[in-house]
């Protein structure tokens, strides 16, 4: 249900076929649920989030994102200039699947056996944004699950996820090598966290905006009535961020605001390739 590891998949060319806005073709998710849009609604797992009040601030209601609103997949979408989300692959039907698919599903973890890219890559996908893992050790439910032990995070948690992200940047340097014609970039969401910009806007961090079931279960209670200021919140539950949150970490994935948010360079210059 936290952050994997998410890759987008961007095409090589640079027209449209939505018309001249976007900046991409077509763009392709892959991730857990911080980028679901309703993939895990009809699917056998208590991971869903398709009842209120999640999507209370969402034109649609509760989608299942698992967020107040619009989630990162959504906010990069408008970015680079489409007009509507990218639909989930439940949902994908038609022409609107040459815009894309959002294959993204709640509690997705990283399987050996995924060859989606290789299929999209002989498609003509060539531009890639691989995410690395945020600061999960600071989301209320590891907290309550593992406590701080005098910090503000669990550390072990986070230690486990520099590790892991660390690895990440050989591992592009690597597909750049090896991947003819395609570029391939690193963007570092634990980073992101770290340096927050001067318009943080979330105040409320130790404290989720909608009651939730258990704190360690992550989830929102049905139909409960979640906080006024939502603004004013970093998580939604006891995991996921809200929508002002989610707008602006995805804003510094599109354009860094810093060196240490990706490396080469950031999604903005990727799309312009």
């Amino acid at each position: 249900m936290w952050h994997v590891i998410v890759v987008w998949i961007l095409s090589l060319s640079s027209y449209s076929v939505y018309g001249e806005a976007s900046q991409v073709p077509c763009y392709f998710i892959f991730g857990d649920s911080l980028y679901d849009n309703g993939n895990n609604n009809a699917l056998p797992t208590t991971a869903k989030a398709n009842y209120p009040p999640y999507g209370v601030d969402f034109p649609m209601g509760p989608t299942g994102r698992f967020t107040n609103g619009r989630n990162v997949a959504d906010i990069l979408a408008e970015l680079l200039g489409f007009d509507n989300s990218i639909p989930s692959f439940a949902r994908a039907r038609g022409d609107e699947i040459l815009k894309g698919v959002n294959y993204a599903s709640g509690a997705a973890g990283i399987r050996d056996e995924s060859g989606a890219y290789l299929i999209l890559y002989n498609l003509g996908a060539r531009k890639v944004a691989v995410f690395g893992i945020g600061v999960i050790g600071c989301t209320p439910g590891m907290i309550a699950m593992y406590g701080t032990n005098g910090s503000l995070c669990v550390d072990f948690v986070n230690n486990a996820v520099q590790l892991f992200n660390a690895k990440l940047i050989p591992l592009v340097e690597d597909f750049n090598k090896n991947m003819l014609n395609s570029t391939f970039i690193f963007v570092d969401s634990y980073q992101i966290a770290l340096t927050p910009t001067l318009t943080t806007g979330a105040q409320v961090t130790n404290a989720t905006c909608c009651d939730v079931i258990t704190t360690i279960s992550f989830q929102c209670i049905p139909l409960g009535i979640p906080c006024k200021n939502r603004d004013d919140y970093t998580f939604w539950d006891a995991v996921h961020p809200t929508e002002a949150l989610n707008l602006i970490y995805t804003q510094r994935y599109y354009s860094a605001a810093f060196p240490s948010d990706s490396y080469p360079f950031d999604i903005r210059h990727l799309a312009l390739l």
